[in-house]
């Protein structure tokens, strides 16, 4: 794919995707994205969880965070949402952020968000990345779907290090002892905690998938970002994330780059389509980022 120079630049790139003019058209499928400031190589695109060695503190960093802002958690009725809201704080997750629109991924790859302090003179030497996720529907579910239950909760799942990798589970009866393994049982018991009626019915390939997530719209920065999340299951092991590969489960992943020099102009052409860090960001953080702009204080 060609570098994003402008929006058009984007554009084109798109219509060459979704056309099949790259692997050939797929139906039943649909497309999200992500944008980055630079290219991070292998942590690209990663849960920040999975990062700094913190997946050996998971369990400890949730439940010191819930126990913290018990008021924060109170309106949750899942772990899940424990986690979308531990991610709109910056707390580490194993679920990433993803949006359903293409413009809000080019704004994120070319913002300099001072929260994360990031100076225009770094960051403006820095390439852009957008990735581009081509999902099957087979492969996005809603959040109140048992299997997102089943990945939340390894979150919270205190059983050692919930290693699965010896437990067989490819035939009807290894599936039964899979769900009888004491490490599962106690998976199980945390996803009753907010389901009661959950099964033993665990597939040890969903635990090991990545899915994309589509939350409740009940925070208006989701909403105005059009948010969705993929959620990582482990791979073979709690210490380790879900590995994303060539193509996983059907999931297809690319990327676009954005050279450093254009991302003021790409910017600007955002703004002229009504996207700008107050309208990202409908709440405190847009109007006292936009407040302190150049953008404002120029018209004043």
């Amino acid at each position: 794919m060609n570098p994003i120079n402008t929006i058009a630049d984007l554009v084109e790139n798109l219509k060459c995707i979704e056309s099949g003019g790259l692997d050939g058209h797929r139906s039943n499928v649909r497309y999200y994205y992500r944008g980055e400031p630079e290219d991070y190589g292998i942590t690209g695109a990663t849960p920040s969880i999975g990062r700094g060695g913190r997946l050996k503190r998971e369990t400890q960093l949730f439940r010191e965070t819930e126990r913290r802002l018990p008021d924060e958690f109170a309106s949750c009725k899942s772990t899940f949402e424990k986690l979308v809201l531990m991610q709109h704080y910056q707390i580490p997750t194993r679920i990433m952020d993803i949006t359903t629109s293409a413009l809000q991924a080019v704004f994120f790859a070319c913002y300099n968000d001072p929260d994360y302090g990031m100076s225009e003179e770094k960051q403006g030497r820095k390439d852009g990345v957008v990735y581009v996720y081509e999902v099957p529907e087979k492969m996005i579910l809603n959040y109140h779907a048992d299997r997102v239950s089943i990945l939340a909760n390894i979150a919270v799942c205190d059983s050692g290090n919930l290693d699965i990798r010896g437990i067989p589970a490819d035939e009807e009866h290894d599936r039964k002892l899979f769900n009888s393994n004491w490490k599962i049982k106690h998976l199980i018991h945390e996803i009753r905690s907010e389901k009661p009626y959950f099964m033993e019915w665990i597939k040890k390939k969903d635990m090991e998938s990545i899915f994309c997530v589509h939350p409740l719209l009940s925070n208006p920065r989701i909403r105005a970002q059009q948010g969705a999340f993929l959620i990582y299951g482990i791979d073979g092991d709690k210490l380790h994330l879900a590995q994303w590969k060539d193509e996983t489960d059907g999931m297809i992943r690319r990327k676009m780059f954005i050279p450093a020099k254009a991302k003021k102009n790409l910017l600007k052409e955002l703004k002229m389509l009504g996207l700008t860090i107050d309208i990202v960001y409908p709440d405190w953080k847009g109007s006292r980022q936009f407040l302190d702009s150049k953008d404002f204080l120029e018209v004043v």
